[in-house]
Parts: structure tokens; C-alpha cells; sequence
């Protein structure tokens, strides 16, 4: 059951190959089997982390419990399906806000340096390591 949802994102004009797709869901602390939330959109690289910022925010305003672990899962796309960020596992509770604004960060960072054209190596980031 989901609890909590950000709302959807207006697209506007951008170019579809620019657009990004999130996938993000969060258990309730310490009880992995029950959605906290469930959110997934698509939107420009500035939309997609604006929405992870958004999320970031409302959960350290209605986290219920700083203690604990939650299950997370976060994937986010470009349209050709390339991974720009990923991370599936269990992680400490008080770490949620943080994880989710360095990945509205880091997707402002991989997108704005392939736009420039640098870096691009055309295939899939790797996941990165939880903490725990």
C-alpha cells in the first residue's frame, strides 16, 4: 500500500531523448514488506531531481522513525533505457534524505556532463555501494 506520492510532473517541451524516467520505492522503517513510498515519473534531468529533492523533503518531514533500516530501491533512466542511477538495499533509516538528494545530484551531474559531451561512454553506470 502506498502511503505517500509526489505529484506527477508537467513535461513541458522537452526533447524526448533528453527525458529521464525514476523509479523509486522505500518500506516503512524496519518492515520491508510494506511500501512507504512509490513514486516513478519521467521529466527533463532538472524535473526528475527537483522530484527526488521534493521526496527528500516530505520524508524527513514524515519519517516515522529515525532508527531502523528501510528497504530502498532508486532507478533512473535516460530514454534510450541507459542507467543514469541506480541502488537496490537495505539502508539505515537516517541515511534516506541524504541518498536522495546526492542522487538528485548526481543526475544533474551525468546529464549536464553528456550534454557537454564529456565523459560519455555509452553504457550503464554501475551501481553504487549502499552504506551502512
Amino acid at each position: 500500500m502506498t502511503i505517500g506520492r509526489v505529484s506527477g510532473m508537467f513535461l513541458g517541451m522537452a526533447d524526448a531523448s533528453e527525458l529521464l524516467t525514476y523509479q523509486v520505492t522505500i518500506s516503512r522503517p524496519d518492515d520491508y514488506g510494506v511500501s512507504w513510498w512509490q513514486v516513478g515519473n519521467a521529466g527533463s534531468p532538472a524535473q526528475a531531481a527537483a522530484a527526488l529533492s521534493e521526496l527528500a523533503t516530505r520524508c524527513a518531514l514524515e519519517l516515522p522513525a529515525p532508527t531502523g533500516h528501510c528497504w530502498f530501491a532508486c532507478d533512473v533512466r535516460r530514454a534510450d533505457d541507459t542507467q543514469v542511477d541506480y541502488f537496490v538495499g537495505s539502508i539505515r533509516t537516517a541515511q534516506l534524505c541524504e541518498l536522495l538528494r546526492e542522487t538528485a545530484a548526481r543526475i544533474l551531474d551525468v546529464t549536464s556532463a553528456a550534454s557537454r559531451g564529456a565523459g560519455e561512454v555509452g553504457h550503464s553506470v554501475p551501481p553504487r555501494r549502499g552504506r551502512r
